[in-house]
């Protein structure tokens, strides 16, 4: 199953990017933590993904999606569409935990 891919990672004008493909690599482990872990290293995964809001905040969700050039919200939306197609039976609770 492929969830994601830092190689969707555009190298850019200059062509090899380490940093921004370091910042994709953060990001693809977020993600996967997320869909495919358990316990306190899924809810970890979520809370960094669902609720780091803060540009500022170095190497937090908002930080590296404007770094990427990715639209937060809407990948947030397919990563929980992701998920609740994953596991279902969680989805009712992580919707809880995120809205709260």
């Amino acid at each position: 199953m492929k969830l994601w891919s830092n190689n969707n990672v555009a190298r850019g004008s200059g062509g090899f990017n380490p940093e921004r493909r370091l910042l994709a690599a953060v990001l693809q482990r977020a993600i996967t933590d997320y869909l495919t872990g358990d316990g306190e290293l899924q809810e970890s995964a979520r809370d960094w993904l669902f609720t780091s809001d803060d540009p500022n905040e170095s190497f937090g969700f908002a930080y590296i999606c404007e770094a990427l050039d990715f639209h937060m919200e809407e990948l947030r939306k397919a990563v929980k569409a992701q998920h609740d197609e994953l596991r279902p039976e969680k989805a009712e609770i992580s919707a809880a935990r995120v809205a709260a």
